[in-house]
């Protein structure tokens, strides 16, 4: 079961990260309410410059346009990028024609059957991440919420694209959500975060722990 951490912003996270094993670390810059614990693309940079060549950092934005997208990834030097921001087809093409090799992913909130059909659309990802929306606070992402897993399972039995499950995923609940789902990949965010909203290494560790022992 691969793993990745979200909504990192520090080196001393982003080794405990490497320690416990995950798989991808994202960083997110390009939030609608504006930059995520002061994080912006040289920080980001000066981060991954001290990842593994195994630890695959992933730009997590709701930026939507190449012209916003594709300078920050050259700027932090990452060819994955996470997209939450609904970019036009002919916008994700222009991020793959000025990065060879751009891996995207594409984010689906899962609010209600139409999700299903939402994902089955989408046919220029590499893969999809099926988050949460939380009305309340109008917040897509990071929102500490669970959804719907049954209409999670059913997108993954609807589309041949890897998914990723997030929304609301912590030490607690991630085993429970693979044997539901089946997704390709977890991701978590404030799944291992203290209540002062630092990342917690402990949490990370147990993230990635229950998640790989509950693997099929």
């Amino acid at each position: 079961m691969r793993v990745q951490i979200a909504g990192i912003s520090t080196l001393e996270d982003a080794l405990a990260c490497e320690r416990a094993g995950v798989d991808a670390i994202g960083f997110t810059i390009g939030l609608p309410t504006g930059p995520h614990n002061g994080l912006d693309a040289i920080r980001a940079m000066a981060i991954i410059r001290h990842l593994p060549p195994f630890v695959t950092p992933v730009l997590i934005t709701y930026f939507a346009t190449a012209g916003e997208v594709v300078p920050l990834c050259n700027e932090m030097g990452v060819t994955c990028v996470q997209l939450h921001g609904g970019a036009e087809a002919s916008e994700v093409a222009a991020m793959r024609a000025a990065i060879p090799g751009l891996k995207v992913i594409r984010a689906v909130h899962v609010t209600g059957p139409g999700a299903i059909d939402q994902a089955r659309a989408i046919n220029d990802a590499d893969a999809i991440i099926l988050d949460t929306y939380d009305p309340a606070t109008g917040r897509h992402g990071a929102t500490g919420k669970t959804h719907d897993w049954s209409l999670s399972r059913a997108i993954v039995e609807a589309v041949s694209t890897p998914v990723i499950l997030a929304g609301g995923l912590n030490p607690d609940n991630v085993a429970d959500a693979i044997r539901q789902v089946r997704p390709w990949a977890v991701d978590t965010h404030t799944g291992v975060e203290r209540p002062d909203g630092a990342t917690d290494h402990e949490r990370i560790a147990a993230f990635v722990h229950a998640a790989r022992a509950s693997a099929p």
